[in-house]
């Protein structure tokens, strides 16, 4: 009688045990996707340096890079207001003035507190 009973109860078990394995939601994965290509710019963008004061114009196209090279001999603020670029250039630090040539056009690198126009920064279109 004893194995009967337990015999009854390791079958209950079974059948409760498939029973809660068959009403579980199954884990539904995804299927693996690759990561998407990483466009490739259609040309490398060029790097345009140059110093100024010594030299007053500097030619760029859209999509380059452009490194300035500022000096000064006082304090000052080397900047380029229409693109919203600035540094602060003295007579033993020189400034240096990136950004993207994104539009074209032409462009007034100034001394801020002297009020005075050291270079001009022509950024043509591309193409």
């Amino acid at each position: 009688m004893a194995g009967r009973r337990i015999l009854l109860f390791v079958v209950l078990l079974l059948l409760i045990g498939a029973i809660a394995s068959a009403t579980v939601p199954r884990e539904q994965r995804a299927p693996v996707q690759p990561p998407p290509a990483t466009p490739q710019p259609e040309s490398p963008a060029g790097v345009v340096e140059a110093k100024l004061p010594a030299k007053r114009s500097v030619r760029a196209t859209v999509g380059d890079v452009v490194r300035l090279d500022v000096r000064a001999t006082a304090d000052d603020v080397a900047e380029v207001a229409s693109l919203g670029v600035s540094e602060p250039v003295g007579p033993e630090i020189p400034a240096q003035l990136v950004f993207d040539a994104d539009q074209p056009g032409r462009f007034s690198v100034t001394l801020r507190d002297a009020g005075r126009r050291i270079g001009t920064v022509v950024v043509r279109a591309a193409g």
